[in-house]
């Protein structure tokens, strides 16, 4: 049990980070930009996808290596990898359809990644509404 905690606090901490970069350095460029509000926006929305999307296959990777260190599996048990990943989309969303699900103690790496994508999502959202809240003005 203490090596999927591990893991779930490290996956957690890494794509937080991720994260932060990507939303961080993503707004400090717009605004040095001359782009307008829309143009700023779209490349907003998918740099936010593109993080989120790595992120829930960092997540993906870490089921597969939970799996094989033998912390639990999944139901059904002939998944291949992109099943894997699409269940890790899903699961990160907050979604959860339940069609693919951990067993063992990967089941709290998925609570994890739950919660983790929920709070990432939100700080996507806080970015979306900076970009579309914010004033236009030329680069200095």
């Amino acid at each position: 049990m203490s090596l999927v905690i591990f893991l779930g606090l490290l996956m957690f901490g890494i794509t937080g980070f991720i994260h932060f970069q990507v939303i961080h350095r993503t707004h400090q460029w717009l605004k040095s930009t001359s782009f307008g509000k829309t143009r700023k926006l779209v490349i907003g929305l998918y740099a936010a996808a593109i993080a989120h999307i790595s992120e829930a296959g960092l997540y993906a990777i870490a089921f597969v290596a939970g799996s094989s260190a033998g912390l639990g599996g999944f139901k059904p048990t002939d998944i291949s990898s992109m099943e894997i990943f699409y269940f890790s989309l899903v699961n990160y969303t907050s979604l959860g359809l339940g069609d693919i699900f951990p067993t063992g103690h990967l089941r709290f790496l998925a609570g994890i990644e739950s919660l983790n994508g929920f709070l990432l999502i939100s700080c996507s959202a806080s970015l979306i509404f900076i970009l579309m809240t914010e004033t236009e003005t030329s680069p200095a």
